[in-house]
């Protein structure tokens, strides 16, 4: 028998071994869009359960591994990252998620004729430019919630929020393509005079709004727009505009007949003539340092030392209103508290489409266009450029554009999900502590009605989900000094010591309905008044003390428990303990002469039955 249990062991060793002894890093250049995207990650998967460590290596040793795709190592599991301590990295330069995603949209290439646009990029053409487009792509920072949720369409779809931080950056596309207009000529008698036009070069000059604040995009970094101090009292816009400015060279030559050829007679540079086109695109967004929460730690102290803490989580019960926090650390990097949030990162576009035209217009030679019909040139009154009947724009052709559909560059999108239901401490606390810090309780409320929903290939999980109001750490030896959001950015805690006192709950049964309870002080005798105490077994869910401490309650059981669940009274800086009781109600008395009444009566309703129903009906079947 122990024989066949080492065989099997040994089995599930090689098994697992070889499923993950070829693991290669993903190379940016050979990933495509049909591929899985893989993040490595420290944190632990709750979806994998646990594995041996000497079956599973290093996480960064797997990311070493070769001759794997991506698409396989995708199958080996999932990855979920924590949203504050990121230590994501991928491909053979070790590269963070938020330089992956840099690099692949400067991957992106245009040229004057040709433009690449996504699904819902709201595209337009101007008198030069065509296909142009703005497209914001997320922010390094920021995160997509995903989240269904019941406030109604108060701050429009809610779902679609696009969570930022108060500084950060914005990842953005232009693109478009230049239809340049061609060269003209103009034949009278023993003259030939061409018009010939050149584009010197186009800029791009961008700007960011979140609400009513304005950013401007640093030419030197053509994909990226920084913002600083963004402030927005609640759900808002981020908008991103990009204005293209394409400079033209205007060049008139001068041709006389000399018998059979045109002999070169003058070249004039016309001034240089500007040409504008604007686009733009558009999210909502929250930031998410302007959202209102208040943290207060309160320590309780005995004897021994800290007794326990409780964290209260003080703020609106909407995603668009409320701050959400990430991660709570004790004191002396004695471990954390990760909240429920995680963020992944999936493909935002799998396709774009590409258009570009047949082929960029040459200048004209003299010998093109033998016309003795005049052709109108450019017409722009600041450009000094003599000028017949057309404006610019009537002179270009229309757009000749060939479109393809091709693969988009994996810029993935950041979205936040629920990983659990409940916060939890860290992985790595000490376990050589024999009593380590624990999660006694968690009173929450429902941030939505639905997960965030995720790609149909990932394999995660994500639950719905809910805001804490309170937690209860029990056998902690630190004080929590830091709170930080999902973007990493701090909360401020205000804490308050108190010293622990006894409190007692006493019953006493009033009748066969009714019990009187007492909360006071243990060792004084101190009334508690005007303290919240949980019922089970009653005819009401929970009762207030009056002054005395006293409550009275009806049964709805023959069992009533009451609870009180602890509370802080600031002013005489104590907290009182947690207490319970029960009462226990006599069940009514067994009466035998009700009983034989009861099974008395049912006799003689039998008999009756019989005696007279059984006949009539007897009578009514002969007479048909």
């Amino acid at each position: 028998m122990d024989g066949q249990r080492l065989s099997l062991v040994l089995l599930l060793v090689v098994t697992l071994t070889l499923s993950i002894s070829g693991a290669a890093t993903m190379s940016t250049a050979e990933t495509t869009a049909n591929e899985t995207d893989i993040f490595i990650s420290d944190k632990p998967d709750p979806e994998t359960g646990s594995v041996p460590p000497f079956v599973l290596p290093d996480l960064e040793e797997v990311d070493e591994e070769e001759n794997i795709s991506v698409a396989e190592l995708s199958q080996i599991r999932d990855f979920h990252y924590s949203t504050t301590q990121p230590p994501y990295q991928v491909g053979p330069d070790q590269q963070t998620l938020q330089e992956y995603r840099l690099e692949q949209l400067e991957s992106i290439e245009r040229n004057e004729s040709t433009s690449l646009w996504f699904p819902d990029s709201e595209r337009s053409n101007g008198t030069l430019v065509t296909d142009a487009h703005v497209t914001i792509l997320g922010t390094a920072e920021g995160t997509q919630t995903r989240l269904e949720s019941d406030a109604g369409d108060q701050y429009g779809n809610e779902s679609e929020l696009l969570l930022v931080p108060r500084d950060g950056t914005v990842y953005t596309h232009a693109d478009y393509a230049t239809r340049i207009p061609k060269g003209t000529c103009v034949t009278t008698d023993q003259t030939r005079t061409c018009l010939n036009v050149t584009l010197l070069d186009q800029e791009t000059d961008r700007t960011l709004e979140i609400g009513n604040q304005s950013w401007s995009g640093d030419p030197e970094r053509p994909h990226q727009l920084d913002y600083a101090d963004a402030n927005a009292s609640g759900a808002t816009t981020m908008e991103v505009e990009a204005t293209i400015t394409s400079r033209l060279a205007v060049q008139e030559t001068t041709y006389v007949r000399e018998g059979t050829d045109w002999v070169l007679s003058n070249t004039t540079d016309n001034e240089t003539l500007e040409l504008s086109h604007t686009v733009q695109d558009e999210a909502p967004v929250v930031v998410t340092t302007n959202q209102e929460l208040s943290i207060e730690q309160t320590i309780i102290e005995s004897d021994d030392g800290i007794d326990r803490l409780i964290l209260e989580f003080d703020g609106p019960e909407t995603l668009h209103d409320r701050r959400l926090w990430s991660t709570a650390t004790f004191e002396e990097s004695a471990g954390k508290i990760e909240n429920i949030w995680g963020v992944y990162s999936q493909r935002q576009y799998e396709t774009a489409t590409r258009g570009h035209r047949p082929g960029d217009e040459l200048p004209i030679s003299p010998d093109q266009n033998e016309s003795n019909t005049t052709v109108p040139v450019l017409n722009d009154a600041s450009s000094g450029v003599s000028t017949g009947n057309e404006t610019l724009e009537q002179q270009l052709p229309a757009p000749a554009t060939q479109q393809e559909t091709v693969p988009f560059p994996n810029v993935l999108e950041k979205q936040l999900a629920a990983q659990r239901d409940r916060p939890t401490l860290d992985g790595e606390q000490n376990t050589s502590i024999a009593n380590p810090p624990e999660l006694a309780s968690s009173n929450s409320f429902s941030f939505a009605s639905e997960p965030a929903s995720l790609d149909e290939d990932v394999n995660l999980s994500s639950v719905e989900p809910h805001g804490q109001m309170t937690l209860t750490i029990t056998n902690a030896e630190q004080p929590i000094t830091e709170v930080r959001d999902i973007h990493g950015d701090p909360i401020p805690v205000s804490t308050q010591t108190v010293q622990e006192r006894d409190a007692q709950l006493e019953t006493a049964i009033l009748n066969d309905t009714h019990a009187e309870l007492h909360l006071f002080e243990g060792e004084t005798g101190e009334a508690l008044g005007n303290e919240t105490l949980w019922l089970h077994g009653a005819a009401q869910g929970q009762v207030t003390t009056d002054s005395d401490g006293t409550a009275v309650v009806e049964r709805r059981d023959l069992y009533v428990t009451a609870s009180f669940t602890g509370e802080t009274d600031p002013a005489e800086e104590v907290y009182y303990s947690p207490a319970e009781a029960q009462v226990t109600f006599q069940p009514e008395a067994f009466n035998i002469y009700q009983l034989l009444m009861s099974f008395t009566g049912a006799f003689v309703s039998i008999i009756a039955f019989v005696i007279l129903y059984i006949p009539f009906a007897y009578l009514r079947g002969a007479n048909k």
